[in-house]
C-alpha cells in the first residue's frame, strides 16, 4: 500500500499497527476525532505526505523527526498549544500548515526548514515571529493573517522570493519600508489592520495581481498606485477615502474593486478608463455624483452604489450592459431616467 485516505471518518485513534504500513508515501486522516498520534507514526519512514487537518490534536509525537521524507505536513485546524522541538529536524518539508490552532509560540529552529515553500501560521495567538522566519530564503508563501501581531521587522524584506503575503486581521499600525521590496509579491493581503498610510513605495510591487487593504485608517492613497499595472483586484472598503487619485485610470487589468464604506463624495472621471472591471462596489458613501464616463465600463456585471446621496443618475448609465446587477437602494432619487427604465426594464 502507497497511499491511505481516511478524511471524514469518525477515528478516535489510530491503531498502533500503521507503523507496519513501511512503504506508505501517502497518508491522510483529516476530518476525524483524533486526540492523539503513535509513537508508532515514526516508522512510516518513507511517508512523503501527512495530512491531519480538522481533528483534536493537542500534541504531535516526538517521533515525528523519524518522518525524514515528508515534504508536506497539514497540522490546520487543531487545538496544539506547541510543537516538539522534532519537528524542526524535517529538513525535505516545503509545505507546512499550522492554521488555526492555539500557538503562542515559534521557536527560532523553524529557520531549519531551509526547503519550505509554503508556511501557513495564520488564526493562533502569536504577537512576535521569530528572526528564524526571515532566514527562510524559498518561501513563496507566508500566511501569518488572525494573530496579535503589532509590527514586522526589517527582515522581512529578505523574503525575495515571496508572492503570496496574508496578514489581515492583525495589529498592525505601520509597515517596514522594506516590505516594498518584495518585488515578486503578486498577492497582498492587508485587511483589517490600523494602517493610515501607504508609502509612494509600493509601485515597487510591480507584478502584484491581488491587493487588499480594507478594513483599515487609509484616509489617502498615493498616486503612484496607478503604477501597479498588473493588478486586477483591489479592496479598500472600510477605510476613510474621500478623494480618489486620477492615476487610478491607469490600472488597466483591473476587474474588481471594493470601495464600499468609505467617504466619497465623488470619482474620478478616470474611473471610466477601467475597461476590464466587473465589480465596483461604491455602498455607503457619500456620493452625490456620478461622472458620465462610467457608462464606458462596458465589462460591469455588478455596480452596487447603495446607500449614497444620488438624486440623480448620468444618461451614460444607459450604457452599461443590459444585464448589470445595478443596486441603487437608499438613495435621495426623485426619478429614473426613462432611458435607464428602458434599458435597464426597471
Amino acid at each position: 500500500m502507497r497511499w491511505l485516505y481516511l478524511n471524514n471518518n469518525q477515528l478516535s485513534f489510530v491503531p498502533v499497527e500503521i507503523g507496519q504500513l513501511s512503504q506508505l508515501l501517502g497518508l491522510e486522516l483529516d476530518a476525524n476525532n483524533l486526540t492523539s498520534l503513535p509513537a508508532e507514526i515514526g516508522q512510516l519512514s518513507h511517508l512523503g505526505r501527512l495530512s491531519l487537518s480538522n481533528n483534536h490534536l493537542t500534541s504531535v509525537p516526538a517521533e515525528i523527526r523519524q518522518l525524514s521524507q515528508l515534504h508536506r505536513l497539514d497540522l490546520k485546524n487543531n487545538q496544539l498549544t506547541s510543537l516538539p522541538a522534532e519537528i524542526w529536524l524535517l529538513s525535505k518539508l516545503d509545505w507546512l500548515d499550522l492554521e488555526n490552532n492555539q500557538l503562542t509560540f515559534v521557536p527560532d529552529e523553524i529557520k531549519q526548514l531551509s526547503q519550505l515553500q509554503s508556511l501557513c501560521l495564520g488564526d493562533n495567538h502569536l504577537i512576535t515571529l521569530p528572526a528564524g522566519i526571515w532566514q527562510l530564503s524559498q518561501l513563496q508563501q507566508l500566511h501569518l493573517n488572525s494573530n496579535q501581531l503589532t509590527s514586522l521587522p526589517a527582515e522581512i524584506g529578505q523574503l525575495l522570493q515571496l508572492h503570496y503575503l496574508n496578514l489581515k486581521n492583525n495589529q498592525l499600525t505601520t509597515l517596514p519600508a522594506e516590505i516594498w521590496l518584495l518585488s515578486r509579491l503578486k498577492w497582498l493581503d492587508l485587511e483589517n489592520n490600523q494602517l493610515t498610510f501607504i508609502p509612494a513605495e509600493i509601485e515597487q510591487l510591480s507584478q502584484l495581481q491581488i491587493l487588499r487593504l480594507g478594513g483599515n485608517h487609509l484616509a489617502t492613497l498615493p498616486v503612484e498606485i496607478g503604477q501597479l499595472s498588473y493588478l486586477e483586484k483591489l479592496h479598500l472598503n472600510n477605510n476613510y477615502l474621500a478623494v480618489l487619485p486620477a492615476e487610478m485610470g491607469q490600472l488597466s487589468r483591473m476587474q474588481e474593486l471594493d470601495l464600499c464604506d468609505n467617504q466619497l463624495a465623488s470619482l474620478p472621471v478616470e474611473i471610466g478608463q477601467l475597461s476590464y472591471l466587473e465589480k465596483l462596489h461604491l455602498n455607503n458613501n457619500y456620493l452625490t455624483v456620478l461622472p458620465a464616463e462610467m457608462g464606458q465600463l462596458s465589462r460591469l456585471q455588478e455596480l452596487d452604489l447603495c446607500d449614497n446621496q444620488l438624486a440623480s443618475l448620468p444618461v451614460e448609465i444607459g450604457q452599461l450592459p443590459k444585464r448589470l446587477d445595478l443596486r441603487l437602494d437608499g438613495n435621495p432619487l426623485k426619478s429614473i431616467p426613462n432611458e435607464l427604465k428602458k434599458h435597464f426594464r426597471l
